[in-house]
């Protein structure tokens, strides 16, 4: 799709936003699902439910749109811009992931290291879902 495709059809950008989305919280189900008996994770602990996991991914793929939405709008270079923002905000989402293990208590509490480090790798598949896909809506060079 070029970019005079983009300016004719309004509704790409969430089209292909939403395919990111599902193939984001799929990748992630799945790796909850192939880790989870390897890991030791905690019964009932929060994150690796599926619903969380769903909810997760889709809330940073639909802030993703959001952005780059915004940055295609407001910047010469997009997807520069956008790949930027959005190393920042992965490197910014292990923050929530490390302070895990420091609860102990509640549905968040209990979390291992391996649990922790599971969860931070669910960002970065998300990560290299959702950018490239957003990203290839133009065909801009980084």
């Amino acid at each position: 799709m070029t970019e005079s495709d983009i300016s004719r059809e309004p509704w790409a950008l969430w089209k292909i936003g939403i395919v990111a989305a599902v193939v984001s919280a799929l990748a992630n189900l799945v790796l909850m699902l192939v880790t989870r008996s390897s890991v030791a994770v905690p019964e009932g602990f929060g994150p690796f439910g599926v619903i969380p996991i769903i909810l997760w991914s889709f809330i940073g793929a639909f802030g993703a749109i959001g952005v780059y939405a915004l940055l295609r709008k407001m910047s010469k270079s997009p997807n520069r811009n956008f790949t930027i923002a959005a190393v920042i905000v992965l490197l910014l989402s292990f923050i929530p992931d490390l302070a895990l293990a420091y609860v102990s208590e509640g549905p968040l509490g209990g979390a291992t290291t391996g649990a922790i480090i599971v969860l931070m790798f669910m960002h970065v598949i998300s990560f290299f879902i959702v950018v490239p896909m957003l990203r290839s809506l133009a065909n801009e060079s980084v």
